[in-house]
């Protein structure tokens, strides 16, 4: 079998015979993808784009953007929207909403002025907050959520000073320095907008990667020690810094995965000689219990009400 009837087979068993589970039961998806997964990024991209170029194409819009499958288009007055009708017919699954005027696509805000003028900027959402500055994180990614909020609204935004205003208001609110907050911003309003040249055409530094635990001191001493290290080496070598960082919750786990065993497949006996084996997401301890209870609505429960029988055996989990 050629490499291309492998690869359709195993395309063909992804689309129809995925496997998932709804509470406790099994379910085979016969027609896409699971939400979520890898695949259905890719499938879902080769689609779109398929049906672009068959119908955005042809009829050739006034605007058309996408992301995904959020699509914004704007067509000229009076015309009705044939090419959303076309889109929902091109494939029975297909099934597009329509919102006339949005004031929102995607994280930016939409403002439409009287004479017809689009104007633009960030959509941001007063809920999120970033991490406050007393948070144990590098310096460095503290400096680089700033940096990216400032490339975001520098593309999306008609009124890129009211965004800088807006950026430097949040992060003061999270208690960063406000001298921090505008050395970031001077510094990315120095940038240059020609491609960086990376370093490696300039000289023939070997660059060793030194990968180290997060903490403040660390942080606090490591580029002193850099500075050494590159000293010792004659300056041959460039010194940079990899931090591990870990989520809280990584060090303070929430249960004990030996004593409060989850996500597993268990197998239990009855003193009757019946077996039962079922599969559960939640913790197994307690989705045992559930059917030892004899108001238990589980099959090994009924079993037990039916025969009048509470003597049995839990073997174990499988």
């Amino acid at each position: 079998m050629c490499k291309e009837n492998i690869f359709k087979k195993l395309l063909f068993k992804l689309t129809t015979e995925c496997i998932f589970t709804v509470n406790d039961t099994l379910f085979k998806q016969t027609d896409g993808v699971s939400m979520g997964g890898p695949l259905s990024v890719v499938l879902s991209g080769c689609f779109m784009t398929k049906m672009e170029m068959d119908l955005v194409v042809p009829s050739s819009p006034k605007f058309y953007k996408r992301y995904v499958d959020d699509i914004y288009v704007r067509r000229k007055k009076g015309i009705s929207d044939q090419l959303f009708e076309s889109i929902n017919k091109y494939h029975p699954n297909l099934k597009l909403t329509i919102e006339t005027n949005p004031s929102k696509f995607l994280d930016t805000d939409i403002i439409r002025e009287e004479n017809g003028t689009l104007l633009f900027k960030v959509h941001d959402n007063e809920n999120k907050i970033p991490f406050h500055w007393s948070s144990a994180v590098p310096k460095r990614y503290k400096r680089n959520i700033i940096l990216g909020e400032l490339h975001r609204a520098k593309r999306i935004s008609s009124n890129f000073l009211s965004e800088v205003v807006r950026i430097k208001n949040k992060y003061m609110a999270a208690g960063y320095p406000v001298k921090y907050i505008e050395s970031v911003i001077r510094s990315f309003s120095e940038e240059k907008d020609d491609p960086i040249i990376p370093n490696w055409l300039f000289n023939n530094k070997r660059e060793v990667y030194i990968r180290i635990p997060y903490c403040k001191t660390n942080e606090l001493y490591i580029y002193k020690m850099l500075r050494k290290l590159e000293h010792f080496s004659d300056y041959e070598i460039t010194f940079k810094v990899i931090w591990i960082t870990r989520n809280i919750r990584s060090l303070f786990p929430i249960k004990d995965k030996t004593n409060h065993i989850s996500n597993v497949i268990y197998k239990g006996e009855c003193s009757c000689g019946s077996i039962y084996i079922g599969e559960t997401v939640r913790n197994a301890k307690i989705r045992w219990e559930e059917h030892e209870a004899i108001d238990g609505k589980s099959e090994p429960a009924k079993h037990l009400v039916n025969n009048n029988n509470n003597n049995h055996n839990y073997i174990g989990l499988l």
